[in-house]
């Protein structure tokens, strides 16, 4: 069978502190002569970036220019926040360790770069086949999960099988959906990743039937 896990709120702990944020943000900012006030800050916040025509024209930017300014800093602080240990995987990530009969992937909606380095510095490397972040460009922001799109590099490189993906978002379980794939919840402030891992081996996981028709893509990761 092949696995796939989310990588924020699933496999790392991004969240915590988001003083990585922050500082990417911040020099986002400077960078383009930007006050780095805390509202100037939150306009550039993951979850406020549905509108980013808007974002660039209240701060009098090209819209390419602003985005692509905004996630080279955001990679960059995000990959050294997780080289330095500052931001960590959870606890209990050694659960996967038990997973030795399946295919293991990875798709989030962080950037490509995050989601390689985070593997790599968790030594996770060699134990995941295909691991799919999103893009650079700002087209990569329409292909966002839950959108099909993400999980077309996993289908090409595994081939047909049965799949099987872990995420803690009402999008992961529509980006599952979607693509044929069976679906395990994992709520961090319910459940552990241990508890996800015996549901996937007792083959309890969910199979969603109804796929929302609502084709928006979901914030990018933090």
């Amino acid at each position: 069978m092949n696995l796939g896990f989310d990588l924020d709120g699933v496999l790392l702990n991004s969240a915590a502190d988001l003083a990585w944020l922050d500082r990417g943000l911040d020099n986002a900012l400077a960078e383009l002569d930007i006050e780095p006030t805390e509202s100037n800050r939150r306009k550039l916040y993951p979850d406020a970036l549905a509108d980013l025509e808007a974002v660039a024209a209240e701060f009098d930017v090209e819209p390419d220019r602003l985005w692509a300014t905004r996630t080279r800093h955001y990679t960059e602080s995000k990959v050294t926040a997780i080289q330095s240990g500052e931001l960590t995987p959870f606890a209990d990530l050694d659960a996967i360790d038990r997973l030795t009969d399946e295919t293991l992937f990875c798709v989030s909606n962080s950037p490509q770069d995050v989601v390689e380095s985070f593997l790599e510095t968790t030594g996770y490397d060699e134990g995941f086949d295909v691991a799919v972040g999103r893009g650079q460009s700002r087209e990569a922001l329409d292909r966002l999960k839950p959108d099909p799109a993400m999980f077309d590099p996993v289908a090409d490189a595994l081939g047909d099988g049965a799949y099987v993906y872990v995420g803690d978002r009402d999008s992961d379980r529509e980006f599952a959906a979607r693509t044929g794939m069976g679906y395990v919840h994992l709520d961090r402030r319910e459940r552990t990743l241990a508890e996800a891992v015996e549901t996937i081996k007792g083959g309890t996981w969910e199979q969603p039937a109804n796929a929302s028709i609502d084709l928006s893509p979901s914030s990018e990761s933090r």
